[in-house]
């Protein structure tokens, strides 16, 4: 024996069959043992004879009377029966140290044997054999996850390991699978050769009968537990066992249906979690049902998903402090816009605004007095612009303003309404009203015609420079088709102090 396997075979935290189960082995490895002696084994453990009494009674059996006996019970089961499901019951009751999940263990391990007696069946093969096979099958997880406690509980929670735990990791932390693990306790616990021969040789890519009948029983088990399978799991399972075992779809039908029922008449002998279907049928609803909801979650949640990168991408967008369009908006849209402006033949107007004097208000009053001018800005120029027209904070105190379908004539009053709206504007800063002007740049575009944005914005801004160098305060224009701008109106180079308002307040202009 592998000395990896020795170690958990031997181990002290090897869980050991009831007694009861290791001396029903030793009758089911004698074929002239008498009924007699199995009755007696039988009869010495209350709790076994009153599930095989109970067995006898349920759908499963499905007997004309009732059985109140082991006495009973024996001509109904058969010599065969009874003793391999005496032994099946009793080694249910195996358990060990605690941590690892057994009774999960030996639920999902019934719906294996269940799964295993009803394909061998169809197989025509030993049905008894099998169920008792598929019942211990994957009793070789049972004895690492002992003998690798702790191992496995920094990998897993309790609940999580047995859908966790896998042939692979199993290689990984002790050098064998649940298989060749498995052989070995079979052999320990003195089960039919023939039996530890099947599980020793398991290969679920084999072609072999029995590999091919216990790899497609795990699945089906499997399947019958599933909460919430996924359609096409029942489509996998359904393929696998056509192309395993040539079980057509109605065959496997069927089949699934009489492991339902069989599964109902063991939940109550053993009070495992009931399963919540009554057919395939009923088990591929729910599972398009199913289907459907996480459908309508998945449509919610892109949905969703979508409405956020939307505001994100809003919100990326924005200026946080005056909620203005910022700069990557304006590189994002004004290009797309003159092109349409270009393509549509409609006349266009780039007004590019600056605080004057606005590095004194950081520096006479702090750079909050100079965030609220800005905010305060941006707000007038909001406020008197045209629901159509968009106002971007191009970086630190400069603005532009993209004026759509406008005449010349209608986009110099526009510049004129901004530069006049902000003259107007006093800035509560600490007591003090702070009076705040700009100067602004205008290039006009005639029925669309231009040859680049770049070139326009480059006019306004030359425009915006001859504005302040002619005194600030003031609008200076040029259309896309001329060379030179020209003053619109200059109302002085600042403005003038105007009285206080207020007892406690003074308007202040900045000074250069």
């Amino acid at each position: 024996m592998n000395p990896d396997i020795a170690k958990i075979v031997e181990g002290e935290n090897m869980p050991s069959p009831p007694t009861i189960a290791a001396r029903l082995l030793d009758l089911v490895n004698q074929p002239d043992a008498r009924i007699a002696d199995i009755t007696k084994v039988i009869s010495a453990d209350p709790k076994l004879s009153a599930k095989l009494i109970d067995y006898c009674n349920s759908p499963i059996v499905a007997s004309a009377r009732t059985v109140g006996s082991l006495q009973q019970a024996i001509p109904l089961l058969g010599m065969r029966t009874l003793r391999l499901l005496s032994l099946s019951f009793s080694l249910m009751d195996t358990q060990g140290q605690s941590g690892f999940p057994y009774d999960e263990f030996w639920r999902r391990s019934l719906a294996t044997a269940i799964a295993a007696k009803l394909i061998a069946k169809q197989a025509e093969q030993n049905a008894d054999e099998s169920f008792l096979l598929g019942l211990v099958f994957n009793i070789g997880a049972m004895g690492i996850g002992n003998a690798y406690s702790d191992e496995l509980a920094l990998r897993f929670e309790s609940d999580q390991l047995l859908d966790k735990l896998s042939v692979d990791i199993e290689r990984e932390i002790c050098g064998a699978d649940r298989y060749e693990v498995g052989s070995c306790l079979l052999e320990k616990w003195n089960f039919p050769v023939a039996m530890i021969e099947v599980l020793k040789t398991y290969d679920p890519d084999a072609a072999d009968l029995p590999s091919k009948l216990f790899c497609v029983s795990q699945q089906v088990g499997k399947l019958l537990l599933s909460a919430e399978p996924a359609d096409r799991e029942i489509v996998g399972v359904r393929k696998s066992a056509g192309e395993m075992l040539g079980i057509q779809v109605e065959q496997f039908d069927a089949l699934f249906d009489a492991m339902i029922a069989e599964w109902k008449g063991y939940e109550t002998l053993f009070n495992f979690e009931s399963i919540a279907f009554e057919s395939i049928k009923d088990l591929e609803a729910r599972a398009k049902e199913s289907m459907v909801q996480i459908s309508l979650g998945m449509e919610r949640t892109i949905r969703e998903m979508s409405e956020q990168q939307h505001e994100l991408r809003q919100i990326a967008l924005l200026d946080s402090l005056t909620q203005l369009k910022n700069r990557s908006a304006f590189d994002a849209e004004v290009f797309q816009l003159s092109n349409q402006f270009r393509r549509q033949s409609q006349s266009f107007g780039l007004i590019i605004a600056d605080i004057d004097h606005f590095k004194i208000f950081n520096d006479t009053y702090g750079h909050a007095a100079g965030d609220d001018v800005l905010r305060e800005v941006a707000a007038c120029l909001k406020r008197n612009c045209r629901q159509y027209d968009t106002v971007y904070r191009f970086g630190g105190e400069e603005f532009v303003v993209l004026v759509g379908n406008c005449d010349y004539d209608s986009t110099l009053k526009v510049a004129e309404r901004l530069r006049n709206a902000i003259e107007t504007l006093q800035v509560d800063v600490g007591g003090n009203k702070l009076c705040v002007t700009t100067s602004l740049g205008v290039c006009w575009v005639d029925r669309g015609r231009h040859d680049n944005f770049n070139t326009l914005f480059e006019k306004a801004d030359a425009s915006l420079y001859e504005a302040k160098r002619k005194g600030r305060n003031n609008c200076v224009a040029i259309t896309a088709s001329s060379a030179h701008p020209s003053v619109i109106d200059a109302a002085g180079s600042h403005p003038t102090a105007q009285a206080p308002v207020g007892a406690a307040a003074t308007v202040v202009s900045p000074t250069p």
